[in-house]
């Protein structure tokens, strides 16, 4: 596994799509559509670079439902790196990404993963939101590592075959106290998939977090 340094020439060529639709009969919901895809081409030392990603996000929300649900499913893949013993480069590198991109854990991150992520989010008061959430994760290439958000490696691509890395369930509840006020309570835990627990220490991981957000 090979990540970007400093003085690459580096070309990304984005597509992006994004739609809004509502459809007031006979669900009474508003869709929403957004597909994104991008390519990284450029030189790696000796080698080119040639990496890519494409991202959907599908949501459905049913206002005159009770509790307004909303469901929801996103999809990603990163592309990972086929040959580490050839010069090329095809570990996708987001360049600057968020650090909770797939959760308030923020354990995976964005390079040689595949992952769908379904959603519901549900209004239980007017200032009041509780989500939850499920993601399933896999390496896009067998022969690349797993990586985290800030690209790091969390595994490297020689300690295991298996493509399956693992899942997370995650419930957050949202209280929305005031325009200047919101405070949140977050609680996910990762189930360690077959990638991981072919090596050490391939533990499961909890996390749970409490904040507030002050809008001036």
């Amino acid at each position: 596994m090979r990540t970007l340094c400093c003085n690459q020439p580096l070309y990304i060529l984005p597509f992006d799509h994004r739609g809004f639709v509502r459809d007031e009969d006979p669900f009474d919901m508003v869709v929403m559509n957004d597909q994104i895809m991008e390519e990284l081409i450029g030189s790696f030392g000796n080698g080119d670079i040639q990496a890519w990603t494409a991202a959907s996000d599908v949501g459905f929300t049913f206002e005159n439902a009770p509790l307004k649900p909303r469901l929801g499913l996103k999809a990603n893949v990163t592309s990972g790196d086929d040959n580490p013993n050839n010069a090329d480069l095809q570990t996708f590198n987001p360049l600057f990404p968020k650090g909770a991109y797939f959760g308030e854990p923020a354990l995976i991150g964005p390079a040689n993963h595949i992952d769908v992520h379904p959603q519901l989010e549900l209004a239980l008061l007017r200032n009041l939101t509780l989500s939850a959430n499920w993601d399933w994760f896999w390496r896009e290439s067998t022969h690349d590592g797993i990586y985290g958000p800030a690209v790091n490696v969390i595994q490297s691509g020689k300690t295991s075959d298996a493509r399956y890395v693992g899942n997370q369930a995650e419930v957050m509840l949202e209280w929305r106290v005031g325009r200047h006020l919101t405070f949140t309570a977050d609680y996910a835990h990762f189930f360690a998939g077959d990638s991981l627990k072919q090596t050490t220490p391939a533990k499961d991981v909890d996390y749970f977090s409490v904040w507030a957000t002050f809008r001036f």
